[in-house]
């Protein structure tokens, strides 16, 4: 299946025309996590929303995001994005005070090149 990057002016797809990955990986907008307490909503929402914002659709509505709306690996200012998507677990953020959430939220940057 063609996975296509959902930000605007971006038209990276996960093949290229030959058939040939390109090598990039592509993620899901983060769920927002209503029923793991307080703290883990709140941090999950502003997330989601931080990214709703930043891939600059109007189609795309905090309520509703397609789960083929994904976006491409190159917008992200880490090296290792994996790592970062595995420390940002549901445990880990009951487990961190709001500070360390904020700035581990912070390394979720979208870059536009």
């Amino acid at each position: 299946m063609v996975r296509t990057c959902c930000v605007v002016g971006c038209n990276v797809r996960s093949y290229d025309r030959h058939g040939n990955k390109v090598g990039l990986s592509f993620y899901a907008f983060p769920t927002w996590k209503q029923h793991e307490g307080a703290h883990v909503s709140d941090v999950t929402k502003r997330r989601r929303l931080a990214w709703i914002a930043a891939v600059r659709r109007a189609d795309i509505k905090f309520c509703y995001v397609s789960r083929y709306q994904l976006v491409c690996s190159r917008h992200f200012h880490s090296d290792d994005v994996e790592e970062i998507f595995k420390l940002l677990s549901v445990s880990l953020f009951m487990l961190l005070s709001e500070e360390m959430c904020e700035l581990m939220m912070v390394l979720i940057i979208f870059t536009y090149y």
